[in-house]
């Protein structure tokens, strides 16, 4: 499990061995095609930016991915926060 932050620099949740997407609180939330995160429903969230921050691209258009199944949660340990990244066009994550 890889830990994520979100541009704001807040604890995101962890990335998965098997590309599955948990919120800081556990709860399975997406799974990742390569980089890019979508939800179980197939809709774009947000892709890595870096190699442990996680955030959403508000400047290009990312396609729809495909449905998933829902995977139960995880007992994890959230991390702190960090200062986050000034980035023009990104934002945290929408989960």
């Amino acid at each position: 499990m890889k830990p994520l932050w979100a541009i704001s620099g807040r604890f995101a949740g962890w990335r998965s061995d098997n590309n599955l997407l948990y919120d800081a609180n556990g709860d399975h939330v997406g799974y990742f095609r390569g980089n890019i995160a979508y939800s179980s429903n197939g809709e774009y969230v947000s892709e890595i930016y870096r190699d442990d921050w996680i955030g959403k691209n508000m400047m290009v258009v990312r396609p729809v991915g495909t449905v998933s199944t829902s995977y139960v949660g995880k007992a994890i340990a959230p991390r702190v926060d960090r200062v986050g990244l000034a980035i023009a066009g990104w934002e945290d994550p929408d989960f």
